[in-house]
């Protein structure tokens, strides 16, 4: 069975290839899908927001990627 939600800053990093101590300003910052319940225990996520999140960070960040891979091939 696969997990409803992920419980802990070191599960939910392990799974977007995050540092579990940034958890708080990935949240904040990055937009990183997860959540305190009522501020106090441990973050919580659900898989296919996290999934979405990876999804848009690869999104917003290849093109700049491939773009410069482009730039230093036409260097030659």
């Amino acid at each position: 069975m696969s997990e409803i939600c992920l419980k802990g800053a070191k599960d939910i990093c392990e799974a977007v290839g995050e540092n579990p101590r940034n958890i708080t300003e990935l949240v904040r910052d990055k937009g990183l899908p997860a959540w305190k319940r009522d501020d106090k225990g441990s973050w919580r996520a659900l898989p296919e927001d996290l999934h979405r999140w990876i999804r848009e960070q690869r999104d917003r960040h290849i093109s700049n990627y491939v773009f410069r891979e482009r730039v230093e091939a036409g260097a030659d």
